[in-house]
Order: structure tokens, then sequence, then C-alpha cells
């Protein structure tokens, strides 16, 4: 299945440009990303058109790449800026692709289509990542798999109970409620957790003195793949304005049809300034994608093998997959309609 071209995809975390460049297959697309002397972000194709190597195994020069093998330099705007032993005219006519690059939400996101119609109000909203009001612990996961996949994975949350023992020990999935609809590019499953049961064990960390408690996991799917989840626990007779909350977000971008970048987030209200429970949460998180979550999506693919739509496979279809199913069909109605309109302009250019 070819890629949405005309989107948002999360490139990198924010802090991985603290070094001079990061270079990253996005949709099959080879792209080097650096900061520029302004703060900016700039994302031009990592390939100089002179040998076809990477500009990333060159060097910074200022605000600009220059290629390693004959010194040409190229700025992020993709223009190149010295052409070595060469004139004026040679250098005006080479140039590499740009992107257009924001940073927002702690991460980068890359507009892959047509720049004109590249909208930053077009970010889903992941505000919790950049509110004050929590402590965010963030990582990167490669997985061997598309990203389709992954997005099944996590509107799936009746797989806890039993790829992750211990999570939700003392609640039943089917004791909980769980609602699906679609509005525009969004998918939501709303799960309510009635009578949740809280460890005692968790209950200092949830900020709860009280096993018996009511939550919720609601997630928001948006295409192309990134899910916000808005994870939160009260007692009984509170709302949620009183609640312990662990927003999470998963931000899913195919590096190629068979393999995923997975950048990960998760934030809480409480005990703000504890590093420790930070650094616990991340390793948690990341420990549980690398060895739960992955292989077994990693495993899909590989009995897959060179195909990547699932639900071509005819695989038994459960109450729970309806907002996979659902986002799958959501991806696949806007992939058609913009090679439809690609198909019809190329015809009119003609």
């Amino acid at each position: 299945m070819p890629f949405l071209k005309n989107t948002w995809y999360v490139a990198a975390n924010a802090y991985e440009l603290d070094e001079a460049m990061v270079s990253r297959k996005i949709c099959d697309e080879q792209i080097v990303m650096f900061r520029t002397s302004t703060g900016a972000v700039a994302a031009i194709h990592d390939r100089c058109p002179h040998r076809f190597v990477p500009l990333s195994m060159g060097k910074r020069v200022g605000d600009s790449l220059q290629c390693g093998y004959h010194g040409l330099r190229f700025d992020g705007t993709g223009a190149c800026v010295e052409a070595p032993n060469d004139d004026e005219t040679q250098r005006a006519r080479t140039c590499v692709k740009a992107y257009v690059a924001v940073e927002r939400y702690s991460v980068i996101w890359l507009w892959l289509g047509d720049a004109a119609l590249a909208d930053p109000d077009l970010i889903p909203d992941f505000g919790f990542m950049s509110d004050s009001q929590f402590t965010l612990a963030q990582g990167y996961t490669y997985i061997k798999g598309n990203y389709q996949l992954i997005a099944d994975n996590l509107l799936d949350l009746s797989h806890i109970h039993y790829l992750h023992p211990g999570i939700h020990e003392g609640s039943n999935f089917a004791d909980f409620t769980n609602k699906v609809e679609r509005d525009g590019d969004n998918v939501f499953s709303m799960l309510w957790r009635h009578h949740y049961h809280l460890a005692a064990a968790q209950r200092p960390f949830h900020g709860r003195e009280n096993e018996d408690v009511e939550g919720q996991g609601h997630a928001r799917w948006t295409v192309p793949g990134v899910l916000f989840v808005d994870t939160a626990f009260w007692d009984h007779g509170k709302d949620i304005t009183e609640a312990y909350r662990t927003p999470n977000a998963h931000l899913i971008t195919p590096e190629t049809e068979f393999t995923s970048h997975y950048f990960w987030a998760a934030g809480r209200n409480v005990l703000l300034d504890n590093e420790a429970i930070t650094a616990q949460t991340a390793a948690t998180m990341k420990n549980v994608f690398e060895t739960q979550d992955g292989p077994m999506i990693e495993a899909q693919q590989r009995d897959m093998g060179e195909s990547t739509n699932f639900l071509d496979h005819k695989p038994i279809i459960l109450k729970a997959d309806a907002a996979g199913v659902l986002a799958r069909r959501v991806l696949k109605q806007r992939i058609k309609a913009e090679q439809t309109l690609t198909g019809a302009e190329a015809q009119a250019a003609e």
C-alpha cells in the first residue's frame, strides 16, 4: 500500500537535534534534519545529487551540510550554497528536496507532500507534551513491522490482560465499557474502566488510597497513525478534574512498508519533580514495547511476508478490533483520495 504524503509525520524527538544532524528514513525517503543557528529545524533529502552519497556522511558547516565526497554544501532550503571548483551556473541548478518541518509538542513533524498544503494547524493536539502541569518521559522504539499493525495493537486494549500480565490485575476487560466512533480523520475508542482495581503497590504512585476506583483509557487515532491515549483514575463520587492522569502519545511513522519508527511519551500530573519516577516510567515503557508488543507485531509481519494489508489475510475479527479496522478504512480512503487527485492533476498537466 502506498503512503499518504499530504500529512504530518513525526520524524524525531526534539532532543535528538542536540546532535549536529539526524538522518532517518521516512516513508522510503531518506531525510536529514538539523537545527539552524536561529533554532529552526531544517530537513532535506539526505542524498547529494552529484554522486548520490548521504549528506549525513559529511559535516555541518554553519547552517549548511557539506558533502563528505566533493565538498558541495546545501542549506536548509535544499539550495547549493557552495560547489568547489565549479562555476555559479552549476551551483544555481544544483539542489536537493527540502521538507516543511515544524517543532511542536517536543517532537519534529515533517510534511512529505505538497509544501503549499503544509498547514501546521493540521498537526493533531498533543498539548500535554508541552504543558507544565505534566512531567514527560519520552523515548523511541524501532519495530520491524508495518505501522498499521502497531496502531492495531494500541487501539485494542483487550490484549493488555494477556500480553502484559499484572498491569490490570484484579480488573476484567469484559467489565469495561467501550465505544468506537469516527470524526473526520479521527477514530475514537472510548474506554470506561468501572470499578477499576488498584493494587496496593500502585496506590501511592497513582495518588489514591482506595482499592476500587473509576478510570478511563480513551484513545484518539489520527491519520496517518498518531494516537493520544488519555488515561486517568479517580475516586468514586469524584470526576476527572480530581484524577491522577497519565496521558500517553504513540506517534507511529513508517520507515518502509515493513518497518516503523515508534516515538512514545508518557505524562503524569503528580510527583512532577521526581526524576527517578520519570526514568522508571521511560524504562518500563521501552521494556514493554521492545519485549512484549514489539515481538508480537514483528511475528505478525513475518507471517504476512511481503504483504502489509492485514485484512487481505481474512482474519477473524473480534469485537475489540472495531477501532483498528475503522482506522484502517479511514487511512485507505485518504490514500485513495490523494492518489485520485494526483492522477487527475497529472492528466491535466499533459
